[in-house]
């Protein structure tokens, strides 16, 4: 069976973190309420006007990673000229237009839930304008 919602999806997934990918959704919720919850390459995944923005990812990159993305159809533009510049620490970009946030425990995820929370609303303030450079 196919997980048809988050809810499903997480009833079904044999993950011994689940309460810290509970407290990551609430998070990203909480940091970005115009993004829908959604599941996409059978992880939660957040879209925002229907195109998919951040996903979570379980198996790469340790217990609970994010990855922030163009969606589906986005492309990245291989300039070597990231998006914008990270001030948090936290971001491993992997492309120009593609980044990855690792969160090991609830521990530093409440530690760094400001950093968190500021890099989901630029994420979400790209996404508004096409991942195109803000002025």
């Amino acid at each position: 069976m196919k997980a048809q919602t988050v809810e499903q999806l997480l009833s079904l997934l044999d993950h011994p973190d689940i309460n810290l990918i509970n407290q990551t959704r609430q998070t990203i919720l909480e940091a970005a309420p115009a993004l829908m919850e959604g599941v996409k390459w059978n992880a939660p995944s957040y879209a925002l006007n229907g195109n998919d923005i951040i996903t979570f990812n379980f198996r790469n990159y340790g217990p609970v990673s994010l990855i922030f993305h163009t969606g589906p159809k986005g492309k990245d533009t291989k300039t070597g000229q990231r998006l914008f510049e990270d001030t948090t620490g936290l971001v491993e970009w992997v492309a120009d237009k593609r980044f990855v946030v690792k969160v090991p425990d609830g521990r530093f995820l409440q530690t760094h839930a400001a950093d968190i929370t500021q890099l989901i609303q630029t994420w979400a303030a790209y996404a508004a304008n096409n991942f195109e450079p803000i002025h």
